[in-house]
């Protein structure tokens, strides 16, 4: 049987997880220092993810996030990470505060570089679906049926309320709406594992 090293694995995404919803500076051990990002609000080295947040989001509120059980796909010192997640920030909606539910799957290539630690190489956010809600269940967000038009289903609250924020977002992010696009995903993923020495 092939020996695995899932517990470590699994510890590392969670602490990962943990450190980013923390702002704990110790994140930076969880990634390589040639690591690479990609979310809804920035694609790049990791020092453009690390300390930072998307600037629509109120400042004076914490992004909370939650995951489930990872699946881990290891090819001796390499491995991918399946993570679902799910993510709550509070955005102001047409003057009205309002909370953003997204739900996404995060994609890790963690490697053992041959000193023994496990270290984040690659992690990609895939998005499934959201919802809007007002944190007030009373209060109407006025959302209007025609600024919704042309929105992808896998975020479409997010770009909704990005754009009311002022902010930006692109329409090309990876979502589960594109099928062709998760598939790539996944193939390159499992390229670079049966790379794996």
């Amino acid at each position: 049987m092939t020996e695995n090293n899932f517990a470590e694995i699994e510890q590392l995404v969670a602490r990962e997880r943990l450190f980013r919803a923390r702002h704990n500076p110790e994140i930076r051990d969880c990634y390589f220092p040639d690591a690479t990002v990609a979310t809804s609000w920035q694609k790049g080295s990791i020092d453009t993810f690390l300390g930072a947040q998307p600037t629509e989001v109120k400042q004076d509120t914490a992004i909370v996030g939650s995951t489930s059980t990872p699946v881990i796909h290891q090819n001796g010192k390499r491995a991918y990470v399946e993570l679902p997640t799910t993510t709550r920030m509070y955005f102001d909606v047409n003057g009205v505060t309002a909370e953003i539910i997204s739900f996404r799957r995060l994609i890790y290539r963690v490697e053992d570089r041959g000193d023994g630690v496990w270290r984040i190489a690659s992690m990609i956010s895939i998005n499934e679906n959201d919802e809007l809600h007002p944190v007030n269940p009373s209060a109407d967000l006025h959302v209007k049926d025609e600024d919704l038009k042309g929105l992808r289903p896998s975020y479409r609250w997010l770009s909704y309320t990005r754009c009311k924020a002022g902010g930006q977002i692109s329409d090309d992010l990876l979502g589960t709406d594109r099928p062709d696009d998760i598939k790539r995903v996944y193939a390159e993923a499992e390229a670079w594992l049966n790379e794996a020495k």
